[in-house]
């Protein structure tokens, strides 16, 4: 069954490459109109809200948004638009404001709280088939416009898809897939475009996907995976958090296989 749970913000949302372009011309027509003007404060104005904007709906990683930004304020000082007192002043401004929106406001007053209510909502499952469930509907509640697979070891070294919402159990090919990869190596996966022969997803619409092992106690239980009709849909950003989700899951069906539970499917469809 479904287990109560109030509807909880998008925790994983499309990050697209022309937003980044977006925020890349703004950044570009406020620089050169401060520096026709000359008028810094509102360079500075522009420099931090690009920041802002291209690590809140760009695709790329923070520290490839700090070294455009950064090289940004240097080139306008080497041209000897502003001097170099102003941009280090800027400089000050700029780390700090970022420091402030996101680490503090992004990760502790938005991850925590939704991890908590994921976790809270695992605790209450009665048994193992409702953890599965619960924790597909929280991953779901947290992804809305991706596909959630949550995939499971057996006693035979095999992986399956089990049974959850009325949907039969699916046991995997072995075809050396992402989930495979993922699973055998123990290491997280972020495929910005997927190539069909090479990562096998599990939904034949995704162009994006992220997997990461899903743990306890140093035994591996199975596969987290995130995948998107868009390419480049994830950050490693976003491969991290699932991480943490994979953490919360993987310790409360270690809990239920401890008490003695099985751990597979007896009827599982094979995978197409």
């Amino acid at each position: 069954m479904r287990t109560g749970r109030r509807a909880a913000r998008p925790l994983f949302r499309r990050r697209g490459f022309w937003q980044s372009v977006l925020w890349l011309l703004f950044l570009a027509a406020g620089s050169i109109f401060s520096c026709v003007f000359g008028v810094f404060a509102f360079f500075t104005a522009v420099l931090t809200a690009a920041f802002v904007g291209l690590n809140e709906f760009g695709r790329w990683s923070y520290r490839t948004n700090l070294i455009i930004c950064t090289g940004t304020a240097v080139a306008v000082a080497v041209a000897g638009i502003f001097s170099w007192l102003e941009v280090a002043a800027l400089f000050v401004l700029f780390f700090a404001v970022s420091a402030y929106l996101l680490y503090f406001r992004d990760r502790t007053k938005r991850l925590l709280p939704l991890l908590e209510e994921f976790a809270a909502g695992l605790a209450l499952a009665p048994d193992y088939r409702t953890v599965i469930e619960s924790g597909w509907e929280g991953v779901q509640e947290m992804a809305p416009d991706a596909a959630v697979f949550i995939v499971l070891a057996d006693g035979d070294g095999g992986l399956y898809i089990p049974e959850h919402f009325g949907e039969k159990p699916r046991r995997l090919r072995r075809n050396g897939g992402t989930p495979w990869k993922v699973f055998a190596s123990g290491k997280p996966a972020c495929v910005g475009r997927v190539v069909t022969s090479r990562d096998q997803p599990l939904d034949r619409d995704a162009l994006s996907l992220i997997s990461v092992p899903i743990a306890a106690r140093g035994e591996k239980i199975g596969v987290l995976q995130l995948e998107a009709a868009t390419a480049g849909f994830f950050s490693e950003e976003d491969m991290a958090k699932l991480s943490l989700i994979a953490m919360l899951l993987g310790h409360e069906l270690y809990m239920f296989e401890t008490d003695g539970l099985p751990n597979g499917e007896d009827e599982c469809d094979a995978d197409d």
